[in-house]
């Protein structure tokens, strides 16, 4: 590390509705590590109601597992570290700690600005329950109702593109400044304008006199143009705002932060971008962070990225997984059977007490079953909004304790790939220890920290999956594999329709993957030819996963339990 460069500690809290987590970063040999991580509940709700009642406790966990001091004897924050190694250089909190909020839409024409408009809303931690747009048939009293109906706490008013729509931007502001004034005063909605730029001082002084408004740059200036970073900070800043009012002790905190706190799924987002720039630039990164209470999905590719935030988690979000599913959705994933009300019973329980841990094995497949159909969930919902492109991944990052805790790696990694269902060649990434969001933050003062935590082994490389595409029948010899080692040895492979199994290549050693197709199929943006692949592996080695995309369940239950089990002894599991 250059001397030239400052070498600072660095304190990470990352608040989630169930659990507060803490990370320190200090340089090891040159290089920044991740030194050590420590986990307590979090305490925004009952008896607490103050988040610092955590970070004390996580913090003195981690003094416990460091025996460094972090605090004075006044229990104050020692900042900046002492020539005796005790206190820290910086302090950065990311929060997914996050009260119910809903969020109004106004855009102009459905598939310009007001689609763009609820691409904005979908990037916040927040219920989307309006959207109102120029081509809204019902009459002006109906959507003042609808308005009122959905108690907002933040509006978003978008809509023309630069110098155009004068008159229709104008009578949208007379519907929201309608709506403001029929609220009362303390309930009344912060907005963010980010729409024509010519308009904003009218609509912004129009709007101002009844509450607080935020401008940000126009995200739709043109038909065929959509910019949507600059307003995601300021609607992010907005949340931060109601978060504040809500949640107990962190305005208090955020004065001993070196950057303000920023919400988890933007950190998350900053991180999945900076990745995005490397990857393939024929494909992108998707990134997925699973929560108690919210799924957040990130994708990045050269061009272009976007962030989704679902109300739907393994802790409170199970209610919202729950009215978007059936219960036999969840079930089919399960080994052995069980019965429907017992399930579902299990998993009302989990969203009651999201910090309780699987006790048993049938438990803990229920929640990995759960997690499938979360993922699925999630998967359709991007797709839905036509967000992903038509190709496959390079690659899957995934963090969220639900996959780190009790699990193997197999088992995480069978349940990503049931989950997502990815196509081509894909590695697949776990963030075995949830710290995405907090390294989003302190790659705003310190990128290299960042960086170097990024290719240091605070990740763990499950695999590199090959996912083969066949319409042949169940059992069928579809493909045969060599694999090539740096040592000049070699691995053959037969690779049958219906089955998933591994070669042996440890995380972080290459190899050069030769294939040849024995009946008609395909790897999705792969040209099957002579020519060796290039791939890299994992604590899973080489996975080469031949059940088709979507997965096929065999019309016999018996025979698809087998299977499942089948695929897991395939990989290693016993």
């Amino acid at each position: 590390m250059s001397d030239s460069l400052q070498i600072m500690s660095v304190l990470g809290v990352e608040i989630g509705s169930v659990n507060t987590r803490a990370f320190l970063f200090d340089v090891v040999e040159d290089n920044y590590r991740l030194i050590a991580s420590a986990i307590a509940p979090s305490t925004f709700t009952d008896p607490a109601f103050d988040v610092g009642d955590g970070i004390f406790e996580v913090v003195t966990r981690l003094e416990e597992v460091t025996g460094r001091v972090f605090f004075d004897h006044a229990a104050n924050l020692m900042m900046p570290s002492q020539p005796n190694g005790e206190g820290i250089d910086r302090f950065v909190i990311t929060t997914s700690c996050v009260p119910d909020l809903n969020i109004v839409v106004f855009g102009l024409l459905n598939e310009v600005s007001l689609e763009s408009g609820k691409r904005l809303a979908y990037s916040t931690y927040a219920r989307l329950v309006e959207a109102i747009g120029i081509n809204d048939r019902r009459p002006l009293n109906i959507q003042l109702d609808a308005v009122l109906g959905a108690k907002p706490d933040l509006m978003v008013f978008t809509g023309g593109a630069e110098s155009g729509a004068k008159r229709s931007m104008e009578r949208t502001s007379e519907l929201i400044v309608s709506a403001l004034q029929l609220m009362p005063r303390e309930r009344r909605p912060k907005v963010l304008y980010c729409g024509n730029s010519t308009l904003a001082g009218k609509l912004v002084e129009s709007i101002d006199r009844f509450t607080g408004i935020r401008v940000a740059q126009n995200i739709r200036p043109s038909l065929d143009r959509e910019i949507l970073e600059p307003a995601m900070e300021e609607l992010g800043a907005l949340t931060m705002e109601k978060i504040y009012e809500k949640v107990g002790g962190l305005q208090r905190i955020a004065a001993l932060c070196s950057v303000p706190p920023r919400l988890s799924n933007q950190a998350f987002h900053r991180v999945i971008r900076f990745l995005g720039q490397q990857c393939d630039p024929a494909k992108g990164v998707l990134g997925i962070d699973l929560g108690a209470s919210f799924t957040v999905a990130s994708y990045a590719g050269r061009d272009s990225s976007i962030l989704n935030t679902f109300n739907y988690g393994l802790g409170e979000g199970i209610a919202a997984l729950m009215d978007r599913t059936k219960i036999q959705d969840i079930t089919r994933w399960l080994h052995e059977p069980i019965n429907d009300e017992e399930a579902r019973d299990y998993l009302w329980q989990r969203s009651l007490y999201p910090q309780n841990i699987a006790r048993t094995k049938e438990e803990l497949s229920l929640e990995l079953a759960a997690l499938r159909q979360l993922l699925r969930l999630a998967m359709y919902d991007l797709n839905t909004r036509t967000i992903l492109p038509p190709t496959g991944f390079e690659p899957i990052i995934i963090s969220g304790s639900a996959l780190n805790r009790t699990v193997t790696p197999v088992q995480s990694l069978l349940t990503i790939l049931d989950g997502i269902q990815p196509l081509g060649i894909c590695p697949l990434i776990l963030d075995k220890h949830g710290v995405l969001p907090v390294l989003g933050a302190i790659a705003e003062f310190n990128p290299l920290l960042a960086v170097q935590v990024l290719e240091s082994t605070a990740f763990t490389n499950l695999a590199t999956v090959v996912n083969i595409d066949s319409k042949a029948r169940y059992g069928v010899t579809v493909m045969n594999a060599r694999l090539h080692y740096p040592d000049g040895s070699y691995l053959d492979a037969e690779v049958k329709q219906g089955s998933i199994t591994s070669l042996p290549l440890a995380q972080g050693m290459s190899g050069e993957f030769e294939i040849r197709m024995l009946r008609r199929g395909e790897i999705e943006d792969v040209a099957i030819t002579s020519e060796p692949v290039k791939v890299r592996g994992g604590v899973c080695g080489l996975v080469l996963d031949a059940r088709g995309r979507p997965v096929k369940f065999s019309a016999k239950e018996d025979v698809h339990r087998a299977r499942m089990k089948e695929w897991e002894n395939l990989l290693g599991t016993k």
